[in-house]
């Protein structure tokens, strides 16, 4: 009961840092964090539960999810909290070609070695996908102001590494025109970034 209580407690602290994380991730790094203590400490893992605190967890996992580290390209199961909850109607053609960026930025992302992106952008490539799936009309439908601002961050963020970090759709170190695709691609990706953020802007009319 009380690793479920530590987990429960720890999910909760983590929202108010902002942090949204997969409960199945919290509860890996708790035991972890149990089973540590209880070899240090001598102690079984029923006692050590009852000194490790939701803080404690909550600090390893922030740690470990900052994107300022290295590795933390590699934390899969964080995302942010989305504070918005007011939606925007949109085309849904404008809405397909979000969905395409997402999924041109999730794939550079995953190309390039950075696991944390590729997931999230392909969460957002989803979500958009179903909001599609369910407008029964196809002309315009409603999606949540949050993924719109979520998905112009990691658009324009793949953006940048292509740019600064020579991220490449084929990073095979063979010269064959890839480097013509990326330079080409970075506008048209800012360009996806900014219709999202346009949307996002609308909801507030």
């Amino acid at each position: 009961m009380k690793f479920k209580a530590l987990v429960t407690e720890t999910t909760a602290v983590l929202l108010t840092r902002g942090l949204e994380v997969e409960p199945v991730a919290v509860r890996d790094v708790v035991a972890h964090m149990v089973e540590v203590l209880a070899q240090r400490t001598g102690v079984d893992a029923e006692e050590a539960v009852h000194l490790v605190t939701s803080e404690t967890v909550a600090d390893a996992i922030v740690r470990a999810s900052d994107q300022t580290h290295e590795g933390a390209e590699a934390v899969h199961a964080v995302r942010p909290v989305r504070v918005d909850t007011r939606t925007v109607s949109a085309a849904v053609r404008v809405l397909g070609r979000l969905v395409m960026a997402a999924a041109q930025a999730g794939k550079y992302a995953s190309l390039n070695g950075d696991g944390r992106t590729a997931a999230q952008a392909m969460d957002l490539a989803t979500e958009l996908g179903a909001a599609l799936a369910a407008d029964r009309v196809g002309e315009e439908t409603e999606v949540p102001v949050g993924l719109l601002d979520e998905l112009a961050r990691v658009v324009e963020s793949v953006a940048g590494k292509i740019e600064s970090e020579g991220w490449s759709i084929c990073p095979c170190g063979e010269v064959h025109e890839q480097d013509e695709v990326d330079v080409e691609v970075v506008p048209v990706m800012r360009s996806d970034a900014a219709l999202a953020c346009q949307l996002h802007s609308r909801a507030g009319e």
